[in-house]
C-alpha cells in the first residue's frame, strides 16, 4: 500500500469522525441549547476593531425627537444604518428616512410591514437543485457556458437573459457576481424574486454568475492538468486564472470594455486581492483596475475576525488544516459533497446544512424569510482544495495565510489606490498600484459592511479606506443588525443593499457626464 493510499484512508477516517461530532454538537446547539438563550439570538458584538476614522462628521438623518435610525458622515463617506428589525414579526420598528434629490431634504418612509411578503408568497417553494427550475417561472431563461482558464480548469458561467430569446441589448452594463467559500453564485440567486441577482437584472443590467473551478463538479482539461496538480491550487490561483477568466470572458461576449463586479466574502478577497495587487500578480498587461467599474463588496472578507480563534472546531481545523493525515491533500472534506449528492432536494439536506454552518460561524436565519431558508442551501456545498482552506486558516506564517499573512496582502497602512489629484493620499507609502491621475480612473468602490460580522473584521476595513484611500473612490454602509450571509439572504437586502447600491452608482455616474 502507497503512501498516498495510506494518507486519503486514515485522512478520510479523521474528518469522518470531526463531521460527526461536529453535527452532535450542532444539533445540541440548535434544538437544546436554543431554548436557553434569549428569544433574539443576534450576537451584538462586533470585531476586536473600532472605526476610527482621523476625520469625522456624523449627520443624523432624522430629527432629535425620532428615534435614530441613520447617520451619515459626509466626511468619510459612512451611512450608519441602526434600523432593527422586530426578531417576532420581522417588523422594522422604526420610521425610515432617506434623502429626496438633491436639496438635502428627508422624507420619512413607514416601513410597518415586509414590502415584498406578495413576492414571498408569489415563489414556488418546492426544493429543486436547478437555479433554472425557479428562474423559468420568472421569464428569466440561464445560459451555462464552461469557459477554461489558461492553467486548464473548467469553470462554470451561468447568464440571465430573457425566455423568449431576445438578445441582451447592447446598452445593458454587465455585471458579474462572485460567491463565498464552500459556496456557487446561485446563492445571489436563490431569494428568486428577493434575490439581489433578479433585482440587478430586472434594473437593467446584464448578469452574469461566475463559479470558481472544481464546483459542484470537478471538470479540467487532461491535457494541462496532471493528477499531481488537480488539487494543487489556492487563493492566488483563483485570482491569476480564475477571476481573469470570469472577467475576460463577459466583457468579450457583452463586447464591452468594463464591468459591475459584485462580490460576496471570498469573492470579495479575489477582487481586492486582483485590484490591490494586480501589477504583481498579472505578469502581462492585463489588469483587472481598467476592466471593472464598479466594485460592491458585500461583508469583505479582507482582514480576519475574532470568531477564527474563538470556535474550537475551527481552531481544530486552523491547528491542523497543513497535515495530510488529517485533512488530506485533495479536496476539502468530500463526504460533504457525497452526503449533497444523496440528499440535496429534501428538506433534511438543508437542515443540516444550516444547523452546522450556524453553530461553526455564528450566523443564524433570524432576517431571513424562512420559507425560502431551505432553497438557499440547495446551491452548496461546492468542492474546494484542501489548499485553499490552509491558505483561510493556517496559522503556519510560512503558509502566507489570510490569518497570518493578511496584513501583507492588504497592508492597512499603505495606500492602494493612489491618486495624484488627492495630495494628502500622496504622503502615505504606497502598495503596488502607480498612480493614477483622477479617481475616475479607477473603480467605484461600494462596501457593505455587516457589523455582527465575526469571520472577519470589516471595521479594520474601514478604517483603512477612510485613512488611506481617495475618499472620491468609494462609499461605505455600515449595518448593525446584519451578519455574514444576511447581505445576501436578509428579508430586506433588496431595500438595504441592492436599491442604495444602484442609486449611489447611477448618481455618480450622472456626476460624471
Amino acid at each position: 500500500m502507497n503512501n498516498g493510499v495510506v494518507v486519503k484512508i486514515v485522512s478520510g477516517v479523521i474528518t469522518t469522525c470531526f463531521l460527526a461530532v461536529l453535527f452532535l454538537f450542532s444539533l445540541w446547539h440548535n434544538l437544546i441549547a436554543a431554548h436557553f438563550k434569549p428569544k433574539d439570538p443576534r450576537d451584538t458584538r462586533t470585531s476586536q476593531s473600532t472605526i476610527n476614522p482621523k476625520n469625522r462628521s456624523r449627520k443624523s438623518s432624522i430629527a432629535s425627537t425620532t428615534p435614530l435610525n441613520f447617520e451619515f458622515d459626509e466626511v468619510n463617506n459612512i451611512e450608519f444604518d441602526h434600523l432593527i428589525t422586530n426578531p417576532d414579526a420581522r417588523l422594522l420598528t422604526r420610521s425610515r428616512c432617506t434623502p429626496e434629490g438633491n436639496s438635502g431634504n428627508l422624507t420619512l418612509h413607514k416601513e410597518n410591514e415586509n414590502p415584498f411578503d406578495d413576492l414571498l408568497n408569489a415563489e414556488d417553494l418546492r426544493l429543486v437543485p436547478q437555479l433554472k427550475f425557479y428562474y423559468e417561472q420568472y421569464g428569466i431563461s440561464i445560459e451555462e457556458f464552461e469557459i477554461k482558464t489558461e492553467d486548464g480548469f473548467i469553470l462554470d458561467l451561468w447568464h440571465f437573459k430573457p425566455s423568449q430569446g431576445v438578445t441582451v441589448p447592447s446598452t445593458k452594463q454587465p455585471m458579474l457576481l462572485m460567491h463565498g467559500l464552500l459556496q456557487s453564485s446561485a446563492s445571489f440567486a436563490s431569494g428568486g424574486r428577493k434575490s439581489l441577482a433578479y433585482y440587478f437584472y430586472e434594473s437593467g443590467f446584464d448578469v452574469w454568475l461566475g463559479n470558481n473551478r472544481c464546483g459542484f463538479r470537478p471538470k479540467w482539461d487532461k491535457k494541462i492538468v496532471s493528477d499531481d496538480s488537480k488539487w494543487n491550487w489556492g487563493m492566488r490561483e483563483m485570482v491569476q486564472y480564475d477571476l481573469r477568466a470570469l472577467i475576460s470572458n463577459v466583457l468579450q461576449r457583452t463586447e464591452k470594455k468594463k464591468l459591475t463586479l459584485v462580490a460576496h466574502s471570498q469573492g470579495t478577497t479575489q477582487g481586492f486581492m486582483a485590484l490591490a495587487n494586480g501589477e504583481s500578480i498579472y505578469q502581462d498587461a492585463f489588469q483587472i483596475l481598467d476592466k471593472v467599474e464598479n466594485f460592491i463588496a458585500l461583508a469583505p472578507a479582507v482582514y480576519p475576525g475574532p470568531l477564527l480563534e474563538e470556535k474550537h472546531f475551527v481552531r481544530f481545523m486552523s491547528r491542523f488544516i497543513a497535515s495530510s493525515l488529517v485533512f488530506g491533500r485533495q479536496s476539502f472534506m468530500p463526504q460533504m459533497m457525497a452526503m449533497r449528492s444523496i440528499l440535496v432536494g429534501s428538506k433534511l439536506f438543508s437542515f443540516l446544512s444550516y444547523v452546522m454552518f450556524n453553530y461553526l460561524f455564528d450566523w443564524n436565519d433570524t432576517l431571513w424569510d424562512k420559507a425560502l431558508r431551505d432553497r438557499h442551501f440547495l446551491f452548496s456545498p461546492v468542492h474546494i482544495s484542501v489548499k485553499l482552506m490552509q491558505w483561510w486558516l493556517s496559522r503556519d506564517v510560512r503558509d502566507q495565510s489570510f490569518k497570518s499573512y493578511a496584513n501583507e496582502i492588504f497592508p492597512e497602512a499603505k495606500t492602494w489606490f493612489p491618486v495624484r489629484q488627492d495630495p494628502g493620499l500622496l504622503q502615505n507609502p504606497h502598495h503596488t498600484n502607480t498612480e493614477r491621475d483622477s479617481s475616475s480612473e479607477l473603480p467605484r468602490i461600494l462596501l457593505f459592511v455587516p457589523k455582527q460580522d465575526r469571520l472577519v473584521d470589516g471595521e479594520r476595513l474601514i478604517n483603512h479606506f477612510v485613512n488611506f484611500e481617495p475618499h472620491s473612490l468609494y462609499k461605505i454602509w455600515y449595518i448593525d443588525e446584519y451578519s455574514h450571509l444576511d447581505v445576501l439572504w436578509s428579508h430586506d437586502v433588496i431595500e438595504r443593499i441592492g436599491k442604495p447600491a444602484l442609486e449611489n452608482i447611477r448618481r455618480h455616474e450622472e456626476l460624471c457626464h
